[in-house]
């Protein structure tokens, strides 16, 4: 992927996981930096999410572990680089598992 790619991916898809944190009805904290966002639920569980352009990654910290994903244009999704699970499909169920909230997408 070339960079510019890169960053219309990460930026895609910050945008929207900023807009649909902030649509939560549990309000998270939200602190968004230099390519960091991080969230802080009312449980006083924290996800962080950051761009990695020296890689070209998108990397998810949660209670359950650190992950990193690499964008496969073939499924159009960010693909875990250990597991290949999908950020779309696995960011949903690590919010319901360790925030206790219901995220969607659209």
């Amino acid at each position: 992927m070339s960079s510019a790619t890169y960053f219309d991916r990460i930026d895609e898809t910050f945008d929207c996981v900023e807009t649909r944190l902030e649509e939560l009805p549990e309000d998270p904290d939200l602190s968004v930096a230099e390519g960091v966002i991080n969230a802080r639920f009312p449980n006083g569980v924290v996800f962080v999410f950051s761009r990695q352009p020296p890689t070209e990654q998108l990397w998810l910290a949660t209670p359950g572990g650190g992950f990193h994903y690499v964008w496969d244009d073939a499924l159009g999704d960010w693909r875990d680089t250990k597991t290949a699970d999908l950020f779309r499909e696995f960011l949903p169920k690590q919010l319901r598992e360790h925030a206790q909230v219901e995220f969607a997408w659209e």
